[in-house]
């Protein structure tokens, strides 16, 4: 699991990454524009406001207490505000993600981003049950 919660945290990202690593630094940015655009971006975090997990391949997706999830089912008992999924490039081949959105109360908001294929077969109702909620205009 990598928590993003300083600039510095993008760059644990592996370098095999660079696609996710850009778009988490994209997203990372963005949070800072809103949340607080006068501070330096690298005294800026995101820790009392939320901040940005990524779920890696041996994480146990049922024990995420660490970040705020039940200790009972972890991200399956969890109902995101959104789930979107996303394309990235991975040499030649494109791979999908998932970014789960996740308030908590009035100040704090999570993201959750994870690989589909890292958690398939765990995940994959969640999934489908999560991506269905989306509202469609």
């Amino acid at each position: 699991m990598i928590e993003i919660r300083k600039f510095k945290d993008i760059a644990k990202i592996q370098d095999s990454q660079q696609e996710l690593r850009g778009y988490v630094y994209k997203l990372f940015m963005k949070l800072h524009r809103a949340l607080e655009p006068d501070m330096p971006v690298h005294q800026f975090d995101l820790s009392d406001e939320g901040y940005i997990v990524i779920l890696e391949r041996n994480d146990d997706i049922r024990k995420l207490a660490k970040i705020g999830l039940a200790e009972e089912n972890g991200l399956l008992g969890a109902v995101p505000e959104m789930l979107t999924s996303r394309r990235i490039k991975d040499g030649k081949d494109e791979k999908i993600f998932y970014q789960g959105e996740f308030i908590f109360n009035n100040e704090f908001y999570m993201y959750i981003l994870f690989f589909r294929e890292d958690f398939y077969k765990q995940l994959d109702e969640w999934i489908q049950i999560n991506l269905e909620k989306g509202v469609r205009f």
